[in-house]
């Protein structure tokens, strides 16, 4: 018996539940699962790379005037506290720096 028929027999018996067939499946730990916005591993959780992506592209266009300083730290300040509940010191040094670089030089 494979581990997705164990579980569905689990849930079945003691929960009285059911696995949607097309929407579950049984992947490695190793590849992270996506959730509320976090890759998530055994012992530890990064960002989403999309995440990541969307807080440089909020530089890029303070760069090109498309909104204040004042804005952009508010985002950031937002952004910060969600990526603070993972694992992403450096990441958050490495952001915290380019607005540093971009910003002093305004």
């Amino acid at each position: 018996m494979i581990w997705k028929e164990k579980i569905q027999e689990f849930l079945a018996e003691r929960l009285h539940l059911e696995l949607h067939p097309q929407k579950s499946k049984i992947i490695s730990l190793a590849k992270g699962i996506d959730f509320v916005g976090f890759r998530n591993f055994y012992y530890f959780k990064l960002p989403r790379k999309r995440n990541i992506r969307s807080m440089k592209l909020k530089i890029e266009k303070y760069t090109k005037n498309q909104f204040s300083y004042t804005k952009l730290m508010e985002i950031f300040k937002g952004w910060r506290a969600y990526v603070k509940w993972s694992q992403s010191y450096k990441l958050r040094k490495k952001i915290a720096v380019r607005i540093y670089k971009v910003t002093a030089h305004s």
